[in-house]
């Protein structure tokens, strides 16, 4: 599961740096709100892809990929839904 988080926060973080236009084709039209949340998704597959485990039980979930892999998955599926480059 780590290495599946690690890898999947080093696909996303290197699509969007290779490829920005995969969001948009502009500032003005970015969905800021979905990019946040796959932003946010991405650093806690890092977190868990490191091997950081917290004490506090509360940060334990939110950097599991529990909450991580499901806001990658429905916040990139939103972007990619609303992006420029039609993909499906």
């Amino acid at each position: 599961m780590r290495i599946l988080s690690f890898l999947l926060a080093l696909a996303i973080a290197g699509t969007i740096i290779v490829f920005p236009r995969i969001i948009s084709t502009d500032m003005h039209s970015v969905p800021h709100g979905w990019l946040v949340g796959l932003m946010l998704g991405m650093s806690f597959c890092f977190v868990y892809g490191v091997g950081f485990v917290p004490n506090n039980r509360i940060l334990r979930v939110i950097f599991s990929p529990l909450v991580a892999w499901p806001l990658v998955i429905i916040c990139g599926g939103v972007i990619l839904a609303q992006s420029p480059m039609k993909f499906f």
